[in-house]
């Protein structure tokens, strides 16, 4: 078994949509003050006349809103500025968080749509809701950038979901056995390839400025079209074809296209015989799942991978590290985010 054009550009055109995902994940880090600064001017949480001086011009000391010729006290600075503050980090939260929350929401449907249309199917129409997001944030300075933002990467984040669960489905479905652990670790390197790319486009003399921002946050959306056009090109996964749809001469058809000059009826028969053992098994319930002591061990494997990985507390870097490594005393913080960028790169990688 070997490599072939069709199985390259399938497996690189599945895995674009974890590109997205690790480019939506990095994006918000670099530029927080830049649109931080965006938001203030829009919301109005800062505005101009606090920066004046008093009448003298000698001062320098803010002029209370709506009362002309008065001083404010000092703590009804202190009061209102720390408002402001909390006002500007609930949206910069939300605009950064919305994102995990979008995923979680569409990945419990992830099973049912990839069955319902086919895997390549589910991925051209779930496209639509990356380009969607992206177009939002792209179009944010146009509009109250704050609601564009958040909405933008709600939306992404349900792209980010349902890709996150379709893409693997259909690389491993579509990889030859001997091929198979190669080909599905790619989605994680594609994830912190994507991160390292916003990452350093995020630098000021880059696109992480006052004017450019929108387009570094919707530049994901390039690849989601390019993934749209390139999945018009990939092969249904062939065990979707025989197995969900029973449909045999359209599953060797694919086998063909996917491994070349080959013989498909080895595949055809492993196959069949997967698809009566799961016809003759009983279908599980989530409950059954974790209370009977036949799935214990797996499920506990399972879990406890995945719970591990969040609580190391990666996330927290990949989305806050600017702000972490500004507070540590960092002279060049965005630097740090691309060293620990390339850190992540280099180790997955090897992991490879």
């Amino acid at each position: 078994q070997h490599l072939t054009g069709t199985l390259v550009l399938s497996v690189f055109t599945a895995v674009l949509g974890f590109f997205q995902y690790g480019y939506s994940l990095g994006v918000i880090n670099a530029p927080q003050k830049v649109i931080e600064a965006h938001y203030a001017r829009v919301l109005g949480i800062v505005p101009p006349h606090r920066h004046s001086t008093n009448a003298s011009g000698e001062d320098g000391t803010f002029l209370q809103a709506g009362t002309e010729g008065t001083l404010p006290t000092p703590s009804d600075i202190r009061e209102d500025l720390a408002t402001s503050s909390h006002i500007l980090t609930m949206y910069w939260s939300l605009s950064v968080s919305v994102f995990a929350i979008g995923g979680v929401v569409s990945s419990f449907t992830v099973g049912w749509i990839g069955d319902r249309l086919g895997r390549v199917k589910a991925m051209l129409v779930v496209n639509i809701l990356s380009i969607a997001g992206n177009l939002l944030m792209g179009l944010a300075k146009f509009g109250p950038s704050h609601i564009l933002i958040i909405s933008g990467r709600a939306i992404t984040g349900l792209y980010c979901g349902l890709s996150s669960g379709l893409v693997p489905m259909y690389v491993s479905e579509v990889s030859p056995t001997a091929l198979r652990g190669a080909l599905g670790t790619l989605h994680q390197l594609a994830i912190v390839t994507g991160i390292l790319f916003s990452q350093v486009l995020g630098l000021d003399f880059l696109l992480g400025n006052d004017e450019m921002w929108p387009l570094l946050l919707g530049l994901s959306g390039v690849a989601a079209l390019l993934q749209f056009f390139l999945l018009l090109l990939c092969p249904e996964s062939p065990r979707y074809l025989y197995i969900k749809l029973g449909k045999v001469e359209e599953a060797k058809k694919n086998l063909k296209r996917l491994r070349g000059n080959y013989d498909p009826m080895k595949e055809i028969e492993e196959m069949e015989k997967e698809k009566q053992e799961a016809a003759s098994e009983k279908k599980v319930s989530i409950r059954q799942l974790f209370t009977s002591s036949k799935y214990r061990q797996a499920v506990i494997v399972a879990l406890m991978v995945q719970i591990s990985q969040q609580f190391s507390g990666i996330n927290a870097i990949f989305y806050y590290s600017t702000n972490i490594f500004e507070r540590a005393g960092v002279d060049q913080p965005v630097y740090a985010t691309i060293g620990v960028g390339v850190v992540n790169t280099v180790f997955t990688v090897i992991s490879v």
